[in-house]
């Protein structure tokens, strides 16, 4: 399973801020960064109005894909609000660590931005799974605490608490965006026999993975 943490903090508290610096530095140390933005208010347009794609999503396309070398751009409609993890699993594959900015709700683990400037008290505590704040303020936080600047010391703890001995699953069982946990040996069994259904004798490290997908519906 990719790790998942969550820049979380007020407005203009520096979440964007801080990606920008940590994306570049823990890809700098070779792990392979992906991002999930999270908007409070919907649906939001992320295409240029008049051009082909967003003329597609305007005239009724449920998804629709901008194809051009080295880019994949998809937006697609979503009923309500997703859980993270099933974001995480339909959007973003082959990467190491999952960023988010926002999500300051739900079990990830959530890194907290907090400036002086705006004088507030933190968003979240321990009970909601936050394991570090990054600020200019004068706190004792009862997680660790890292200066605004402090970009190299934080991809270390990133590293430490989230990076070392990970490996991704075999096999990723969601149900209704919930995962499902599998231990090794249930992994290997299921990658064998849906293998073997699609024919397909490769091994599953390389090439492209193998989704099956069941839709809900009555027996």
């Amino acid at each position: 399973m990719t790790p998942i943490l969550s820049i979380v903090g007020r407005s203009n508290s520096g979440k964007t801020t801080l990606l920008e610096k940590l994306i570049p530095e823990l890809t700098r140390r070779g792990w392979r960064i992906g991002t999930i933005k999270h908007h409070l208010h919907g649906p939001v347009e992320v295409d240029v109005p008049g051009k082909d794609s967003w003329r597609h999503k305007r005239a009724g396309a449920r998804a629709v894909a901008l194809s051009a070398p080295e880019t994949l751009f998809v937006v697609r409609d979503a009923a309500g609000e997703l859980p993270l993890e099933l974001i995480a699993h339909q959007a973003l594959f082959e990467v190491d660590l999952i960023l988010t900015e926002g999500f300051k709700s739900g079990s990830a683990p959530k890194i907290e931005v907090s400036r002086a400037a705006q004088d507030a008290p933190l968003l979240c505590g321990p009970e909601d799974h936050l394991v570090a704040v990054v600020t200019d303020r004068d706190l004792a936080p009862a997680v660790p605490r890292f200066g605004l600047d402090e970009v190299a010391p934080l991809a270390d703890f990133i590293e430490r608490e989230f990076l070392t001995g990970t490996r991704p699953s075999l096999v990723d069982v969601l149900v209704g965006g919930q995962r499902i946990a599998l231990d090794a040996e249930a992994q290997e069994i299921l990658a064998r026999v849906v293998r073997s259904l699609v024919g397909d004798c490769r091994d599953l490290g390389s090439g492209p993975p193998i989704e099956v997908r069941v839709r809900g519906q009555n027996p």
